[in-house]
């Protein structure tokens, strides 16, 4: 079963959300849908902060939802 994820926050979603989830619930595929990008003007070295939160999170995972529900219908069956 896929189940997309739509995680905010910083490193410790990017790095470990995904595979605890993998671990406890081995008969699911985790797909993360909000993006995971560097902020412009940052160096590619530096520490920096990779999702939103709050409202602006809400916000994207409405934009995101809708967006993918149109080009990937009937893949997911969990979200």
């Amino acid at each position: 079963m896929v189940v997309w994820v739509f995680a905010g926050g910083g490193e410790a979603e990017v790095r470990g959300l995904i595979p605890f989830l993998d671990k406890n619930f081995p008969g699911c595929i985790f797909v993360r849908k909000t993006p995971v990008r560097q902020k412009p003007g940052l160096k590619p070295n530096k520490q920096v902060s990779y999702g939103r939160t709050g409202q602006g999170l809400i916000n994207q995972i409405d934009e995101q939802l809708l967006i993918t529900l149109r080009y990937e219908p009937n893949i997911c069956k969990l979200y």
